[in-house]
């Protein structure tokens, strides 16, 4: 019994011990490395203004996608090391000269095409002042972390050629595929959303997507009864589903226009006999840094819901143990992109 006391007082030493670990190193080390694949390391880097135009960021929250996760597998082109998540807010900290648009404590989205080199995941980010978006007083950091989905669903849009009352197929059922139908919904074109998770379908009808099919439940017949026996002339397929490929083929007329999008390190097999056969044109689109100001005002106008998108937030000094737990969801195919708190 005693040599069991003891053993408790020794192991709530080594947890102590552990925590003081930890928090020492959260003030010493302020920047999250990919060194090797699966390999995490930490540095401690300095920020400083280089030029009259650039601004400081004390970055606030960071998206982890799924192009993080594939990077931290190793299935990326980058060198290594280097700084991961492309997606992330912030508040300026410091900048040489305030102008009418950006301010010290303004709160901020950081570009995503600064994050080619090295990401947000570090305490501070010193960039340019044409690559920070001041966010509107009415829209969140939780919303904000959605712009390169909104921005990206509005590209592959223009791309189509979408008009108002054309049925449009949505091969997937992710936060990006979601999204394009929500953006779809409000210049009053009708989405046929089409996914085999049932969790994705719920998501869909809870921010009023009306049409939410299952590929495996007559999907052929379904989409002739709604779109009057024509199928769909504009389908968008979403890099990241789950679905066949193959399921372009039912769902397409003769002649339609088809759009792929998403991250570009997702590897898609395109079959093109049923291309050929129909005639269809193809589009790809996986960059909406152009259209980041209007995805803005979306989110400002409130015309899309982000509310109903779930996940989870996880602290900084964690990271790569939350890395690590990601890539087994998506061995299990499970939700596993998650926001940091750099807080």
């Amino acid at each position: 019994m005693k040599n069991f006391s003891i053993f408790l007082v020794y192991s709530n030493h080594l947890q102590k011990l552990a925590l003081v670990v930890i928090i020492f190193a959260r003030y010493i080390m302020n920047n999250w490395q990919i060194i090797e694949p699966k390999r995490f390391g930490g540095i401690t880097t300095t920020e400083n203004l280089v030029n009259v135009d650039d601004v400081k960021i004390k970055t606030t929250k960071c998206f982890v996608s799924l192009d993080d996760l594939n990077n931290f597998i190793g299935d990326t082109k980058r060198e290594y090391p280097f700084t991961p998540c492309s997606i992330a807010v912030g508040q300026v900290v410091e900048l040489l000269s305030e102008s009418n648009y950006i301010k010290k404590g303004s709160k901020v989205f950081l570009a995503p095409s600064q994050a080619t080199k090295n990401g947000y995941l570090r305490d501070f980010v010193t960039i340019p002042q044409s690559e920070v978006y001041v966010l509107p007083e009415n829209v969140s950091e939780d919303d904000a972390l959605f712009l390169g989905h909104v921005s990206l669903a509005i590209t592959i849009i223009d791309k189509l050629n979408i008009d108002r009352g054309n049925h449009v197929a949505i091969i997937g059922g992710s936060y990006l595929a979601n999204v394009i139908a929500q953006l779809l919904m409000y210049y009053q074109s009708v989405p046929i959303l089409i996914d085999s998770n049932e969790k994705n379908l719920e998501v869909a009808h809870k921010t009023n997507v009306y049409y939410t099919l299952n590929p495996n439940d007559n999907l052929e017949s379904e989409i002739l009864a709604i779109t009057g026996g024509r199928k769909c002339s504009k389908v968008i397929y979403v890099s990241d589903s789950m679905e066949d490929i193959d399921v372009i083929d039912k769902i397409t007329a003769d002649r339609a226009d088809v759009g792929f999008t998403g991250i570009p390190a997702t590897k898609t097999k395109l079959s093109c006999s049923f291309a050929f056969e129909k005639q269809l044109n193809i589009t790809f689109a996986n960059d909406g840094a152009s259209n980041i100001q209007t995805a803005i005002n979306l989110l400002a106008q409130k015309a899309i819901t982000l509310s109903h998108f779930k996940l989870h937030v996880y602290k900084f000094e964690y990271a790569p143990k939350h890395f690590e737990n990601a890539i087994l969801k998506l061995e299990e195919n499970q939700d596993a992109e998650f926001i940091i708190d750099m807080l």
